[in-house]
């Protein structure tokens, strides 16, 4: 039986909507931008399916659409990067505190993630926050699953001096 477009898009946002917000959350930390960055990525989705181009693994391709949604937003000039709010003294985990949908002590944890340098961030909160293995964070960033591996490794090293 043949699925529609539709029912096979609708079902990818039913299925991934949530993760897809709480990475861009993770990335950015602000509720409203993280919304729009989550509804960007499902109409550039959206639109990738409507010209008749196919998706062989959905999930993948979400994140990887939400992470050029990501990078597209933080090159625009009147964006800062996290990093740039991190150095000012802005805290991600500050906004998930007062999320209901985020608990104190995930909150703590994101709050450490945040503070983690590149390339270290991005894969930890790929692999621990959005529970995606090696194989599927290699495919979004565009790294083998080696390199991803050792980055894993060692950005849960740099996590765990920095928590004690």
């Amino acid at each position: 039986m043949n699925v529609s477009i539709e029912e096979r898009f609708m079902s990818a946002y039913d299925q991934f909507a949530d993760p897809i917000f709480r990475f861009c959350y993770a990335q950015i930390g602000q509720r409203e931008v993280a919304l729009d960055l989550m509804q960007e990525t499902f109409s550039r989705v959206w639109k990738y399916l409507a010209d008749g181009h196919r998706i062989d693994e959905m999930r993948p391709f979400l994140y990887r659409t939400a992470r050029n949604a990501l990078i597209d937003y933080t090159r625009r000039p009147v964006a800062q990067s996290l990093d740039a709010l991190l150095a000012s003294g802005f805290d991600v985990a500050d906004n998930y505190a007062s999320d209901p949908h985020v608990s104190a002590q995930a909150a703590e944890v994101i709050r450490y993630i945040s503070k983690l340098e590149e390339p270290y961030r991005e894969v930890v909160a790929l692999r621990f926050v959005d529970d995606l293995m090696p194989r599927e964070i290699a495919r979004i960033i565009g790294e083998n699953e080696n390199t991803v591996s050792v980055r894993i490794t060692r950005g849960m090293q740099k996590l765990r001096e920095s928590m004690k």
